[in-house]
Formats: C-alpha cells, sequence, structure tokens
C-alpha cells in the first residue's frame, strides 16, 4: 500500500488534490483508493491534513495514516520539530518551498512559483500531484491526468494539467532517461529543473545559493508575513456557501443573549455578525447560515447558554 499525508491550511486545496491522486490511481492504474481530510472548525488558513491511501487489494483500514511513503507539505511554515516520525522507512518528503536542500529525504519543489505562473496566483495543490508521478510508482503521469479530468470541472482542468506537468518535468529530465531512471533521480533530492522550465519561471524569485534545510515554522513566529504566504485569510472571507453537510446548526435566543460577544469572537469562520442600529451600536446578533459549518464553538463559548445546537431538520421545521 502507498500512503500519503497531506499537509497544508485551509484553501489551498489539500483535499482536492488527495482525492484526485485517488481518482489517478484507481482510474487509470486499476488500483483501490481511499481518500479524505481531516474535518474539524478549521477557518481559512487554518492547519489542517488530508490523507491518500492507495492499494492493489481492497483498503479495510480507514483510519488516518500516521507513518507514510510520502508526506506533502503544501506550506512550509507547517514543518515542525519531529516531522520524520510521519515518513515510513524509505519514505520521502515533499515541499513546497524555493530553498534547496540537504536531507536527501526532503524534495524541495516551488509550487507556488509553479502554480503562480501559470494560473496568476499559487496554487499549489496539483503542483504535487505530478511531483508524486514523478517520485512515486503508484501513479504515472498519465493517470494524475485522468484523475484532474475526472474530479475537476471542465473549465478548471486545462491550467492544472500544465501544472502537474510542469511539476513533473521540474523533477524529472528531458534527455531520454527511462521513467524508472528519472524517479530514483528525484529521490535523490534532485531539485533542478530542465533548462525550458527554468526559463518560464525566469520572473519567480531566485533560489539562495548554498544547500539548507528549510527553517522550522517556529522561526517564523515573529514575522507574521511569512505565514501562508498566498492563503492565509482572517475570519470571514469564505467565498463559497455551506456545500450542506451541516447536520446541526446553532439557534440564538435573543432574549437571553448578554452581547458578551463571546461567540463572534470565536467563531473560526467569521458566520457571526453583529446587527447594528442607526447610531452604529451593536443591538443584537444574527448568523449567516450560507456559511455556518456547524462546527459548535459558538455555543461552547457562550457563557450565558443562549445559543442551541439543533438538528437541521429540527431547526428547519420551527423556522
Amino acid at each position: 500500500m502507498t500512503e500519503v499525508i497531506w499537509h497544508a491550511r485551509g484553501g489551498q486545496g489539500a483535499f482536492t488534490a488527495a482525492r484526485c491522486l485517488g481518482a489517478a490511481a484507481t482510474l487509470s492504474a486499476g488500483a483501490h483508493a481511499l481518500a479524505f481530510p481531516t474535518f474539524g472548525p478549521e477557518r481559512r488558513g487554518a492547519p489542517m491534513c488530508a490523507y491518500t491511501k492507495i492499494s492493489h487489494a481492497p483498503i479495510g483500514d480507514r483510519s488516518a495514516v500516521q507513518r507514510a511513503d510520502i508526506v506533502v507539505y503544501l506550506d512550509e511554515t507547517l514543518l515542525h520539530d519531529g516531522w520524520e516520525s510521519e515518513l515510513a522507512p524509505g519514505g520521502i518528503m515533499l515541499l513546497n518551498t524555493s530553498h534547496a536542500t540537504d536531507d536527501a529525504r526532503i524534495i524541495g519543489l516551488d509550487a507556488d512559483a509553479i502554480s503562480a505562473n501559470i494560473l496568476g496566483r499559487p496554487i499549489p495543490n496539483t503542483a504535487f500531484l505530478g511531483a508524486i508521478a514523478a517520485v512515486s510508482d503508484a501513479v504515472a503521469l498519465e493517470d494524475i491526468h485522468a484523475g484532474i479530468k475526472a474530479t475537476m470541472s471542465e473549465r478548471l482542468q486545462e491550467k492544472n494539467l500544465k501544472i502537474a506537468s510542469a511539476a513533473y518535468e521540474a523533477l524529472t529530465s528531458c534527455n531520454g532517461r527511462t521513467t524508472g531512471e528519472r524517479k530514483a533521480n528525484a529521490r535523490e533530492g534532485n531539485n533542478a529543473a530542465s533548462e525550458a522550465f527554468a526559463q518560464a519561471l525566469s520572473h519567480a524569485k531566485a533560489r539562495p545559493e548554498g544547500r539548507f534545510t528549510p527553517q522550522l515554522h517556529s522561526t517564523f513566529s515573529a514575522d507574521p508575513s511569512q505565514f501562508a504566504r498566498s492563503t492565509c485569510f482572517t475570519a470571514g472571507h469564505l467565498v463559497s456557501e455551506n456545500a450542506g453537510w451541516r447536520s446541526v446548526k446553532p439557534v440564538l435566543d435573543p432574549d437571553a443573549c448578554t452581547m458578551c460577544l463571546s461567540c463572534y469572537m470565536s467563531c473560526p469562520d467569521g458566520t457571526i455578525y453583529k446587527m447594528c442600529n442607526d447610531a452604529g451600536a451593536a443591538t443584537a446578533l444574527g448568523i449567516d447560515y450560507g456559511f455556518c459549518k456547524g462546527c459548535g464553538v459558538c455555543a461552547e463559548v457562550c457563557p450565558a447558554h443562549c445559543i442551541a445546537m439543533i438538528p437541521e431538520e429540527d431547526a428547519e421545521v420551527r423556522a
């Protein structure tokens, strides 16, 4: 079985990539696959994980992956002490970075630059699909293309196919080497792109000279600009409404509400808002159910216990 752990921030597309990788294996390689994320009240930009399992036999173990053949970091600020404990023997880490590395287990890929060059903004997930095809025997690039076509809307396919191909090219050689030789080359940590690919990214920030291990996230704490340079936003920046998987919803008792604003400040998605009078003073609170995911954080932190989590069907009847 090939197992992959995806570390990312909400909004970077880790679950999309995990699902696409699973589809690539089942559609083209004829394998069995399982893909799932860690669900919780994470807002856009909050750390999250996703997992992909690929096997030639049916997969009965649906638990989270503890030690993986491939660990992917879509954001290098998430790298933490003890990251190697997630690697299975012989495993590798794929890291979204513009830095060179001196650890043979780490393969760096400037996925932000690749995706920005093609999409116009840094969305690194599909770049790592191409990278996995370059370093793993579980899927080929053709499989990845099939997975993208099967799981993404038609309007997104063309550019994401290009991103996956560009990342694959960045980690392999076009000098007539066999697929096995190219993958072995990538596993040795050769991060050099082909000359044509390097020219295509000439506008991207230059990689520093020398080789060094990427810094751990704790070193970035004094400089917030280093965190999630591309897709980390504060609460309230969600752009798509709740997809319908919410099973319970918060219902606020306005008569019992003391306007302490604990729920307002704690909602991970910024779905609780103030209703103000003509003078601009907050007089009540409202809940935007279009974006509320029903996590229950608001009810948990309410000191007045005026928020109840009601089953979705009961709430509709009461309304």
